[in-house]
């Protein structure tokens, strides 16, 4: 049985890593110096083109990862929650699956078609319209998907906050809301930097501390 545990914690904690490499491909997308947090950004022009690339291998590195800490977190949810819980958490693969394509939609693909419109000769002005209309096709299906990735924030906060899973109700901040937090201190601390941009990977960190709470519950019904 504690072999199977074990087992378990290791995945969670492959979850973990995952969402650390998320955070470090996000910092390579937003930490530029006139980062302005909006969708489409002229400023890209200005970024070397391999930050872009990079940070897409990075956001499918972090996918595969994700993919067994998944199955922790859900045997995790299985042995100590309901049927609504449950069913909640199996929806959630969804979302996990589709990190990888997210992490490439919503970051890389904008400011990589953007840069490869004009390094073939285009204008700025055509790059940015073309940049904003693909944006456009886009947001409906990142939304979509975005909507199946917070199935894993709700079930980890009612399993928490309802002590179902055994962890102190602390480590509810130990994931998305207390990194949301500490994601505005850190904007208004670091305002107008270059680190400012490291606001836009908050949320790669609270799926990265969801995961480590597996791993910590796993951990616990070893001993």
């Amino acid at each position: 049985m504690n072999d199977h545990r074990r087992t378990m914690e290791i995945y969670a904690f492959m979850g973990f890593i995952g969402g650390i490499v998320f955070v470090i491909g996000d910092c390579l997308l937003y930490c530029y110096k006139g980062y302005s947090g909006l969708g489409v950004d002229s400023k890209w022009i200005e970024v070397d083109e391999w930050r872009f690339i990079l940070s897409a291998w990075l956001g499918f590195a972090g996918m595969i990862l994700m993919l067994p800490a998944f199955y922790s977190y859900y045997k995790m949810i299985e042995e100590t929650c309901g049927k609504v819980l449950r069913t909640l958490a199996s929806f959630m693969a969804v979302g996990v699956a589709a990190t990888g394509f997210l992490h490439f939609t919503i970051g890389p693909l904008l400011p990589i078609t953007y840069k490869s419109i004009i390094f073939v000769g285009g204008t700025a002005e055509i790059a940015y319209a073309v940049a904003e209309r693909l944006q456009g096709i886009m947001t409906p299906l990142e939304i979509v998907l975005i909507a199946f990735l917070f199935l894993e924030y709700i079930t980890h906060f009612v399993a928490v906050v309802s002590r179902k899973t055994g962890l102190p109700r602390i480590m509810c901040l130990v994931g998305p809301v207390g990194t949301l937090v500490l994601g505005i201190i850190w904007k208004a601390a670091f305002r107008n930097t270059v680190a400012a941009g490291a606001w836009g990977a908050c949320e790669s960190m609270g799926e990265a501390l969801v995961f480590l709470t597996a791993a910590i519950y796993w951990r616990k019904k070893q001993h």
